[in-house]
Parts: structure tokens; C-alpha cells; sequence
């Protein structure tokens, strides 16, 4: 019996894997290489003929009277891809005229993408040795811990640039969490992460800001929020902030931005209910039902009629749970005070905690990082993958001006 053919986006990778192995075993896989780093020297060499062509506006031996610039035969280069080095690529030369080409900038050494393989080997934690290694095994080709080095401190004042961008005040929903990982510099076992996520009127998301922090203390959430204030989120738009139950947030938030509306998670209320249930025997399951009917509730009033049964049902079975939905309860109410097809995303910080989950999972996989440097520069290009930073400003600074401000946060750092 034939096995169907699997396309789905999770096989895919699986079904290579067979075919990576199975060319390897036939012997042609070094063939595949070579065709490969054929076509990419052929169409790059293709594409810089062409624009050559067009800002020389004439074509070979021709000439036109007080015309500039005329070729000069080519000359050897070569560029670091993702498929290994390519060699001798023939590239244009002239006299009286400089050329930019669009496919290949100038001095350019490697691939854009093989950057971000160095990047990601050094955020892992390889040596310089084990870098060069790595590449050289992989794509034939190597770096200097000179050069990783460059492209770490440009990520670092992108990363940089991207703290201190303005941010427009058009939100009109904050939410605020902290994830927890590890860093290996100075021993240190485990610290939050604090992000802020901005949510316009259209239902457009942004992480606006994240922050390693000791604790999350209120010194800790009242810096990140105030530089959130500073930036430009002066919350004349934001009409209301969603957190978690921690004392030194609430106090951040209330002192920054004191007449926004805040409402805490209702997931973390369950949550906390659940670990102070004593008889989880006899109690859990009838509890945590009771409890999350007051959240699936239609109607504020129908919300405050299941909570003070709930407290009569509970108050002497299971003092610590009622002591627990009493507190603060008031907070978790808020959503009530928006439209109806808005509550389910703004009564807990899920938008947020599935972005967090994503970032926690890969955190663990890495399991500790080296440095600060290369937490910010790792959570930075996770987010922007994911399309939740925007960074356009940065993008769109002209090359010379990006490598100077580059170079200068090198020097100062």
C-alpha cells in the first residue's frame, strides 16, 4: 500500500531530511551544491551586468560625446551565502565612475542571512573557535571573531535604537507580564524579562518595550513604565491596562498612569484559587467550576450575584480560596465596562502570554544565555520575526548613517 503524500507545513521538514539523506547516500548531493552555487553566482553576476548596463546608458564598446565613466574590463570577488562561499564571481570595472548595485552592496562580503547564522551561534554560546568550526563544516566557509563581533555590536544599537524610538500615542490597550530566564554571566539563576505589548484601536499589536529586570518590584515596573510615558505613551488614547495580581506593578502603573482603568487576569485569579484549595480531593473540581462561571458570566450583575454565592458556598470549606477571590476582586471586574465582543481578550493577559509562550519556549531550549548583550539582541530578532516590533525608522536610515551610528555605540559601549 502507497503512503499518501504529505505537504502539510509540519512533514515538510521530515520529508527533506529523507531526501537530504537519501541524495547523500546516492553520491549526488555534491552535485546539487555545485548547482546551487552555480545558479546563485549566475543570477547575481546577471544582476549586476544589468544594472551596470543601465548606469552606464550604453551598451559595450559603444560612446557618446561627454558621456562619464567607461568600463574597464571586471575583476574577482567573492560573497559568503547561506550555501557556502562563492568565488570569482565577475564583477564590472570602470574608470570615472562608481557603481551601487541594488542585489550586492559595496565591500559586501557576505549574505544578509548568513549574518543572522552567526548571530544565532553566538547568542548559543559558541566559542570562536567553535564558530569557526561550525561554519566551516557546514558551508565551507568561516568567520573571524572580529567580524561576529562587528555584526553583534550593529544588532546591539538596533536593538539600542529600537528602546529609545518614539512611540506614537494611538493605543488604546496596554498589556503588561514578565517571563523568567537564566543567564550565565555572574551566575546569575534567573531574572524577568518585563514586556509591555500596545494594542491599537484596529486590533494591531506591538511589543513596545522589554526590559531585564531583577525582580518585579515596583522600582523595576516603574521604570520600564515611566520610559513607556517618556517615549510618548502619554495614554491620552489608553483606556485600559491589563496585568497580572503583583503589588509592585499595580503601584507602577497607578503612579504613571493613575486615571486608566486596570484590570487583572482573571486566568492568574483562577490560578492563585486553585493552589490555596485544601480538599483538592473533594473541592478542586466543584471549586474551580463555581469559580470560573463568575468570568463566563453575560453581565456584571450576573458576575457579582455567582461571586457572592460563591463566597456563602465556600467561607467556611475553603477559607483560603475565599480569602483569595476577595482580594482585589474589584479589579477584576473592569471588562464588564467594555463592549461585549471586546471582554474575552481583555479580562487576562493571554495576547500577551502566547507571545511569552513562545519566547519561554525557546528560552528553555537555548537554556541560559552568556550575557545581557545577547538576551536583548536574541529576544529583539525573536519579536521582529514574529512581526511584533516595529522598527521602520531604523530600517529606512540611510547605509552610511546606520554603519556611523553603529561604529559609535561600538565605541562607547
Amino acid at each position: 500500500m502507497r503512503r499518501p503524500v504529505n505537504f502539510s507545513k509540519n512533514n515538510i521538514p521530515v520529508q527533506w531530511q529523507y531526501v537530504n539523506r537519501n541524495l547523500k547516500d546516492m553520491g549526488l548531493w555534491e552535485l546539487v551544491e555545485k548547482r546551487v552555487k552555480q545558479t546563485i553566482k549566475g543570477t547575481i553576476e546577471t544582476m549586476v551586468w544589468e544594472e551596470y548596463d543601465i548606469v552606464l546608458a550604453r551598451k559595450k564598446y559603444h560612446r557618446i560625446k561627454g558621456s562619464t565613466g567607461y568600463r574597464s574590463g571586471s575583476y574577482a570577488r567573492s560573497i559568503s551565502t547561506t550555501h557556502g562561499r562563492i568565488d570569482n564571481l565577475r564583477m564590472p570595472k570602470s574608470k570615472g565612475l562608481r557603481v551601487g548595485y541594488n542585489c550586492l552592496g559595496a565591500y559586501q562580503r557576505r549574505q544578509k542571512e548568513f549574518d543572522e547564522h552567526i548571530l544565532k551561534a553566538m547568542i548559543l554560546g559558541l566559542s570562536s573557535r567553535k564558530q569557526k568550526k561550525f561554519f566551516k563544516s557546514f558551508i565551507g566557509d568561516s568567520v573571524s571573531h572580529t567580524t561576529a563581533s562587528k555584526i553583534l555590536n550593529r544588532l546591539s544599537y538596533q536593538v539600542n535604537y529600537y528602546r529609545n524610538n518614539p512611540i506614537a500615542d494611538e493605543y488604546e490597550y496596554l498589556y503588561l507580564d514578565a517571563i523568567w530566564v537564566h543567564i550565565k554571566e555572574l551566575n546569575i539563576k534567573s531574572r524577568p524579562i518585563l514586556i509591555a505589548l500596545g494594542v491599537k484601536p484596529n486590533g494591531e499589536k506591538h511589543i513596545l518595550s522589554f526590559k531585564l529586570g531583577k525582580s518585579e518590584s515596583e522600582a523595576e515596573w516603574l521604570s520600564m513604565v515611566n520610559d513607556l510615558y517618556r517615549r510618548g505613551l502619554t495614554g491620552i488614547k489608553l483606556s485600559l491596562i491589563i496585568s497580572d495580581n503583583c503589588a509592585g506593578l499595580k503601584s507602577a502603573v497607578n503612579y504613571v498612569y493613575p486615571y486608566t482603568a486596570v484590570q487583572l487576569c482573571t486566568v492568574h485569579k483562577l490560578r492563585n484559587i486553585l493552589s490555596k484549595i485544601k480538599n483538592k480531593t473533594d473541592n478542586r473540581k466543584k471549586v474551580m467550576k463555581q469559580a470560573s462561571k463568575i468570568f463566563k458570566s453575560q453581565t456584571k450583575q450576573e458576575a457579582v450575584a455567582r461571586y457572592n454565592k460563591f463566597i456563602k458556598d465556600w467561607s467556611k470549606k475553603e477559607p483560603g480560596v475565599v480569602r483569595t477571590m476577595k482580594h482585589d476582586i474589584e479589579y477584576y471586574f473592569t471588562y464588564f465596562n467594555f463592549p461585549a465582543e471586546k471582554r474575552t481578550v481583555l479580562k487576562s493577559t493571554n495576547p500577551l502570554e502566547r507571545i511569552n509562550r513562545e519566547l519561554r519556549r525557546i528560552t528553555r531550549r537555548v537554556g541560559y544565555f552568556q550575557n545581557q548583550k545577547s538576551l536583548d539582541i536574541f529576544i529583539y530578532l525573536t519579536l521582529k520575526e514574529q512581526g511584533m516590533i516595529i522598527d521602520r525608522n531604523f530600517e529606512v536610515m540611510p547605509n552610511k548613517q546606520r554603519q556611523i551610528a553603529s561604529l559609535e555605540f561600538a565605541n562607547n559601549s
